[in-house]
């Protein structure tokens, strides 16, 4: 609503997804409840999110993925999943989101792990697609998850 653009649900993304080029944008969760949300989008996206974000004309708006263009789409991430977190804390208890960590980068492919449970959700605006995705568990679920994973050198009771 305050970049004054039209976003339409598209559907459920897939589990899995390869990026040619692309931005991901990560916050962790914490709490009684954790894991992670995650905004993704096309560089050109995030360009002409940041050029609403700070109000320039579509012909000032720059095209390239700068470190303005970064602040903004960690900033529209913390805006998304912190209003899914308050929207969750009913269920979930209290919970905490970290700084973003954004990753803009060609060839690279996410995924959570450790069972964490959740929804990928995409949507359309501005002729391009963009995925907002929440994977969360019972942190006592996690723990015992992890504790199954093999490390090497160290002893597991």
């Amino acid at each position: 609503m305050m970049l004054d653009m039209q976003v339409e649900f598209a559907g459920f993304a897939t589990d899995g997804r390869t990026s040619d080029n692309g931005l991901i944008s990560l916050v962790g969760i914490t709490g009684d409840w954790g894991g992670s949300g995650m905004f993704c989008c096309s560089p050109s996206l995030a360009s002409v999110i940041c050029g609403r974000m700070l109000g320039f004309s579509p012909e000032e708006a720059k095209m390239a993925v700068d470190d303005e263009v970064l602040d903004v789409v960690a900033e529209v991430t913390n805006m998304m999943i912190g209003n899914i977190k308050n929207g969750l804390e009913p269920v979930t208890g209290p919970m905490a989101i970290s700084v973003p960590t954004v990753i803009h980068g060609r060839n690279f492919q996410f995924r959570n792990s450790c069972g964490l449970r959740g929804a990928a959700l995409a949507f359309t605006t501005e002729g391009e697609r963009f995925e907002v995705r929440i994977a969360l568990a019972p942190v006592s679920e996690q723990v015992s998850a992890r504790s199954r994973i093999p490390i090497l050198g160290l002893a597991h009771m």
